[in-house]
């Protein structure tokens, strides 16, 4: 098991996850925590990507469904995040490339499948933040000058990116900050669904052509946070 409240934390970020965990809210006072909480992330995503400008053009779709499982501690004012395991629930690529009605068709393997990983839980006033990433599978399949990272769903309330750059100002309908009201943690088995979908085109140079790549997803994230 890991355990990884504070990792890949640094500078100002840092210092305010912190911050937030030494002056909690009023409502996680040592006698109304639990012991500690089960904490399930469902993550679900039906995506899509064209590569042109390039000898052929690619076309892919894929179904991807993962599961995060792990255990947050109270630990006096702070928490500590426990990873218990990951599962891969369905994974499905599938890639054609050439005219039409003479595709050739790739399929990636279903394993290994994409990887999740929860990078931290932020309180935050009187919310509850699950920050978490969905990645590890390269495009195209078809050999390519071009070999890029599919880009899967994640939670995008403090994510990297320069202003225009980061994931979520990609999102076009709901949001992906992934958020829960801390009155969850008193509760039993309380269950938050959140869902947006996401578009992105850039442009890349490779051996004097300007290769176009479109992609986009729906995704869907359930948390269920249980109090034992």
């Amino acid at each position: 098991m890991e355990k990884g409240f504070f990792r890949r934390l640094s500078g100002p970020l840092a210092g305010a996850v912190l911050a937030a965990c030494l002056f909690p809210g009023p409502a996680l006072t040592a006698k109304h925590l639990s012991p500690w909480w089960k904490v399930l992330l469902e993550v679900t995503a039906r995506g899509a990507y064209a590569v042109s400008g390039g000898e052929a053009p690619v076309t892919g779709d894929y179904t991807c469904r993962v599961l995060w499982e792990g255990r947050l501690e109270p630990d006096d004012e702070d928490f500590l995040l426990v990873h218990i395991r990951t599962e891969v629930l369905e994974w499905r690529l599938r890639e054609s490339s050439g005219p039409a009605g003479r595709e050739d068709i790739l399929e990636a393997p279903e394993a290994p499948g994409p990887t999740v990983r929860m990078n931290y839980v932020l309180k935050d006033g009187q919310e509850v933040e699950f920050v978490f990433g969905l990645g590890g599978i390269s495009i195209p399949l078809h050999a390519s000058p071009l070999a890029i990272a599919l880009e899967l769903p994640r939670s995008s309330g403090r994510t990297p990116g320069g202003r225009g750059k980061a994931y979520g100002d990609f999102v076009g309908r709901g949001s992906s900050r992934v958020v829960i009201p801390e009155s969850d943690l008193e509760q039993r088995s309380p269950k938050r669904h959140f869902s947006w979908d996401w578009r992105k085109e850039r442009q890349y140079v490779r051996n004097g052509r300007i290769l176009t790549v479109a992609q986009s997803h729906a995704a869907e994230a359930v948390v269920t946070v249980t109090a034992h």
